[in-house]
């Protein structure tokens, strides 16, 4: 009998599909790296964090991909001192050309890095392709600094994904290309790679068993992950065509609508991303 090993070979997919992600992942994701999504970076998180991040604090973007937050944090929070890690030298190498600096290829579960190293970890939508959730937030729990935070910017929820569903078979009715062989496989890893979905008492538990003593979760945002779910599909299936929409204007307006209208009527088990901050 072989034996694999579970967390490497989830880590191995996750590489391998991120590397090669990383070419599109931004066009499919609606993000454009200049001082205005720095500030929406800088927003998104101290929103949750609730102050102002200050200056000299150390902060780690584990998983930081193209550098949303990493390239975002530096260029918005000069004063800060900002480290991106992530996996994939793929995706390092584009948040270097976003101007993210410095950067560290490491399992964002596995870090390089001392005890009480930083002030703040922050993370966007990382949980979900990380296979032991546990273990990665002890992790980031070992390198904060006393009196330090961990901020969740996006994780997804089981409605999400049902939501989303419908999103998607819309799309691939209207838009009918097929993939080619070469494009179905990446789709197909796209979905090997997304390990998790969340619900704020699930990460609630995994945080507190990984030692966090103050949990703040809640679910948030309902339009903006539809219109990215759409601009994914789009740019996958119909490049030429999804050129044409303004994703960007998009991506901002049904920001926020999130947080003036729907983060405030919709019941939080129709909200489609767990965010928060544990300390």
């Amino acid at each position: 009998m072989t034996y694999v090993d579970s967390h490497l070979d989830a880590v191995g997919v996750n590489k391998v599909f991120h590397d090669h992600e990383c070419a599109y992942y931004d066009d499919r994701f609606a993000i454009v790296h200049d001082r205005r999504t720095a500030r929406q970076a800088a927003a998104d998180v101290e929103r949750l964090l609730g102050r102002r991040i200050r200056s000299g604090e150390r902060i780690l973007d584990a998983g930081c991909g193209t550098g949303y937050l990493a390239a975002g944090l530096r260029r918005a929070r000069p004063e800060a001192y900002v480290t991106g890690a992530d996996l994939s030298a793929g995706m390092l190498g584009r948040a270097r050309e976003a101007g993210a600096h410095p950067l560290v290829q490491a399992d964002a579960a596995r870090l390089p890095f001392a005890d009480r190293s930083y002030d703040l970890v922050v993370a966007r939508g990382v949980l979900q392709h990380l296979p032991d959730v546990t273990a990665a937030l002890t992790e980031w729990r070992r390198v904060l600094a006393p009196g330090g935070a961990v901020v969740l910017v996006s994780e997804p929820t089981p409605t999400v994904e049902r939501h989303g569903a419908l999103v998607v078979r819309a799309l691939l009715a209207a838009l009918r290309r097929p993939l080619t062989a070469e494009e179905d496989f990446w789709e197909v890893a796209s979905m090997a790679a997304n390990l998790h979905v969340f619900t704020p008492e699930s990460l609630a538990a995994h945080a507190r068993d990984a030692g966090f003593g103050d949990v703040a979760l809640d679910t948030v945002d309902f339009a903006d992950t539809l219109l990215i779910t759409a601009s994914y599909v789009a740019w996958g299936r119909s490049p030429r065509l999804a050129r044409l929409v303004p994703w960007r204007a998009a991506d901002e307006v049904a920001r926020l609508a999130d947080r003036a209208f729907w983060n405030a009527v919709l019941p939080a088990s129709w909200r489609h991303t767990v965010a928060g901050v544990l300390r």
